[in-house]
């Protein structure tokens, strides 16, 4: 994703749309929430026009889905959706965790204190900050490989799946096997042990599909989102 200093230079709709999605990635507009084409266009100052084309290319990415009668609103996903997902998902991040056990330990320096970051969100109960700082985590892993081609494939998968779709429903008890199923993670990274680093990377996103799929529903995410 572009940083905000180069977005100035990018044409309008694409710059409308990245900031869209950072909004919908973030948490501001969560699962279910309409966009409204009038809102955005005044929010925004650009045309109609344009919302409706950056709208466009969030529904390619299957960020926002076209409900009719009702309009554009950010994806909610069903229980098929998370299985699918995850199955892409465990794999792709396995290799990502076995690839960044490889790298220099300078770009491994930072783990610990996204992980320390994620901790304090825990004991805090900040939900929102914990689906935030997780997201940056997985990213962070994936960014550590090199491979251009892993890390946009996870972000799409991100985008699909983020964090936000299912914080609400979230036990703090879940945040925290989450935790400890990084911490593990971490370490195998930082001892450059891919093998393990990977087995760990796994076993942490079954967890984590467990957790999540007795959650998923219609009736489930109107809670979520209500």
């Amino acid at each position: 994703m572009p940083q905000k200093s180069d977005l100035k230079t990018l044409p309008l709709v694409v710059r409308v749309y990245e900031s869209l999605k950072e909004r919908i990635g973030r948490g501001d507009y969560l699962p279910g929430v309409r966009l409204v084409e009038n809102e955005l266009t005044q929010e925004y100052h650009v045309s109609r026009a344009t919302i409706r084309e950056a709208l466009r290319r969030l529904a390619a990415d299957e960020t926002v889905e076209l409900i009719p009668h009702v309009g554009v609103r950010v994806r909610r996903l069903k229980r098929e959706d998370v299985v699918e997902i995850y199955a892409v998902r465990e794999p792709i991040e396995g290799l990502a965790a076995r690839l960044a056990a490889k790298a220099k330990p300078d770009e491994k320096a930072g783990l610990f204190a996204i992980h320390e970051a994620i901790g304090r969100c825990i004991t805090a109960e900040d939900v929102v900050g914990f689906a935030r700082m997780n997201a940056e985590l997985h990213t962070r892993i994936a960014e550590m490989t090199g491979n251009r081609t892993l890390v946009k494939v996870l972000n799409r998968l991100h985008m699909q799946l983020t964090g936000y779709q299912f914080i609400r429903g979230f036990s703090n008890e879940n945040r925290q096997r989450a935790h400890e199923e990084h911490a593990k993670v971490i370490t195998h990274i930082v001892e450059s042990n891919a093998e393990a680093a990977e087995r760990a990377m796994k076993r942490h996103l079954r967890e984590s599909r467990n957790s999540i799929l007795p959650i998923v529903g219609e009736k489930a995410m109107h809670r979520l989102t209500a």
